[in-house]
């Protein structure tokens, strides 16, 4: 199976230029853990709630951070076609919660190491099962 199959296509997204304020309105409206920055429709960084842990506890003004200084530049991304398993796995190796899903550069959805790994439960397989709980730290 391919991330194109659990990707989400609802895609939260904010510019440089605009303040981690708006980025944690954005994601609370929308209840997720992460927003794109994109220059256009292609993804120039991330800014996720890991982020915010971080604002908050330099005691950083939201209002004032721009997102362009406090994101994660040029995020890992992934496309449609890439295999569920191999995300899950470079989700595991470089412990990322959110993986920007691009086409030609340009950002398309995003997937969640929840979608990921409600997808692999759903397949009780072999490598889908060893897979998920090395994410999940288990033995």
């Amino acid at each position: 199976m391919h991330i194109g199959g659990v990707m989400r296509v609802k895609r939260v997204t904010a510019t440089p230029d605009q303040t981690a304020a708006d980025a944690i309105r954005l994601m609370l409206d929308a209840k997720v853990g992460s927003v794109v920055v994109v220059d256009g429709s292609v993804p120039v960084g991330i800014f996720t709630e890991r982020d915010v842990l971080k604002l908050a506890g330099a005691n950083s003004a939201f209002g004032t951070a721009y997102l362009r200084d406090v994101m994660t530049p040029s995020p890992l991304t992934i496309t449609a076609d890439d295999g569920i398993l191999d995300a899950a796995q470079l989700m595991g190796e470089r412990n990322l919660r959110h993986l920007p899903v691009v086409e030609g550069g340009n950002l398309v959805g995003i997937v969640s190491i929840k979608d990921v790994l409600s997808f692999l439960a759903e397949r009780l397989d072999a490598a889908a099962r060893d897979t998920a709980l090395a994410l999940l730290g288990a033995s």
